[in-house]
């Protein structure tokens, strides 16, 4: 008897134990996430925030086409996500490190970062699946592109996909269960644009290696020399085209575990205090490695891109050289007014 009751204390002293390595382990994932979120919030702006710059000054005028209205608007939640969602949920995340939030406190903070993270994530998800659905256009049925793919109709379109992306999430402001928001998110905004955006991959990808079996270097020699102007929009189309394959794959391959992790969040209720601590870490992990996707984004379709970075630098150069005609001009009023004191 005695020996029984010792060996069930031992037990219970090894599963407290465990318990507390294993929830010093979440806070130590909380502290790291939240430092990890603070850097990518700095990159995600900085990078966004000199795309925005560029595709406002567009000094070469080389962003001037319908689908640079949906990287403006890809571009500004991804700037959004840089400057709010991030260091919201650094906050959160460093609250829960030091372990002094209150219930209420992390109940509200949570809400009010998903509330955000949702807007800007909806209507990156949207803006993909739309982008790719005009590069399909643009291949499929290019005498109609033009006619079919307006700028007035794209820019109709990216404020269609704010609009809903607010509604949506404010909705959940305005009274509506956490739990039917949370399925309503995961349903759509998750899995069905995200199967739309696979299914757009797959066409997309096809419909252009239609198009490039079927003209052979000889043929586009002769586009090339015959007429530099239909050279250049198929220069463009595929460059738009590459941009959409890419920000879908790199969608796919982030949101993925993201909507995985959702299913089991909705669908399955840990039964053990360290199978719910262990499934809280493997959230927060999934969750902040998702917003390093907002920080490739501007990369996969602006700063690997030759032109662009020379439209930063005319930018940088432009205002280097007001600066210095600035400070000359200054320099010759001041050296003119000192002469007519003397004189």
């Amino acid at each position: 008897m005695n020996f029984s009751s010792n060996e069930s204390g031992k037990a219970d002293s090894t599963t407290n134990h465990d318990s507390e390595v294993l929830w010093n382990r979440f806070l130590v994932v909380c502290l790291v996430s939240a430092v990890y979120l603070c850097v990518i919030s700095v990159l995600t702006t900085i990078s966004n925030g000199v795309l925005l710059v560029v595709l406002y000054k567009d000094p070469y005028k080389a962003f001037r086409h319908p689908p640079s209205i949906f990287i403006t608007g890809l571009a500004l939640a991804d700037f959004f996500t840089g400057t709010a969602v991030d260091p919201f949920f650094a906050y959160f995340y460093f609250e829960l490190y030091k372990d002094t939030i209150t219930s209420e406190q992390y109940n509200q903070t949570l809400k009010a970062a998903g509330v955000l993270s949702s807007i800007t994530m909806n209507v990156s998800f949207l803006t993909i699946l739309f982008l790719s659905w005009t590069q399909f256009i643009a291949i499929t049925f290019p005498h109609r592109h033009k006619q079919l793919v307006t700028t007035r109709r794209v820019a109709v379109c990216v404020c269609g996909i704010w609009i809903y992306s607010l509604l949506f999430s404010c909705s959940l402001l305005m009274g509506v269960p956490e739990k039917v928001f949370q399925k309503l998110d995961v349903f759509f905004n998750l899995s069905l644009i995200n199967i739309l955006v696979l299914f757009s991959y797959i066409a997309l990808h096809i419909s252009y290696r239609r198009q490039v079996s079927r003209l052979t270097p000889w043929q586009n020699n002769v586009i090339r020399i015959t007429d530099s102007s239909e050279h250049r929009r198929k220069r463009d189309q595929k460059h738009f085209v590459v941009i959409s394959l890419l920000l879908a794959t790199c969608l796919l391959v982030f949101i993925a575990p993201v909507i995985v992790m959702w299913y089991l969040t909705l669908y399955w209720t840990p039964e053990t205090y360290e199978e719910k601590i262990k499934a809280t870490m493997a959230n927060v992990v999934i969750d902040t490695t998702l917003f390093l996707k907002f920080l490739i984004d501007p990369f996969i379709h602006a700063w690997r891109l030759p032109k662009f970075r020379q439209a930063v630098k005319a930018i940088v150069t432009r205002r280097r050289r007001a600066s210095s005609v600035g400070v000359l001009t200054l320099y010759n009023l001041n050296t003119h007014a000192s002469t007519s004191r003397v004189n």
